[in-house]
């Protein structure tokens, strides 16, 4: 049950995280007709959603933790198969950039 309740106390870190996030895209404004500002908020596009699921996923897991801790009467197997439901609805994406290519 601790377990469950640290990772669930995880997502108010990252909602801050996600707040100074916020707070550094403020004041971009129009991105068109600018290249960096466009890739600027691209970039800012890609972390805000990468963020968030984040935070879902510390509050799902969490959660998940937590019920397992207080419902002894589900089995293992059960206890697993919900935890492959989350991995499948949080999986990573692949990494982009910062990759050597084959050549």
């Amino acid at each position: 049950m601790r377990v469950g309740e640290g990772v669930t106390d995880l997502k108010g870190g990252v909602g801050k995280a996600l707040t100074k996030l916020a707070d550094g895209q403020a004041g971009l404004g129009d991105t068109t007709g600018s290249v960096s500002a466009a890739a600027q908020k691209e970039l800012y596009d890609s972390w805000k959603k990468y963020v968030s699921d984040v935070r879902g996923r510390c509050e799902a897991l969490g959660g998940l933790l937590q019920k397992t801790g207080h419902d002894l009467s589900k089995s293992d197997e059960e206890a697993l198969a919900d935890l492959k439901k989350l991995q499948v609805k949080y999986g990573d994406t692949e990494p982009v950039g910062g990759q050597s290519k084959e050549r």
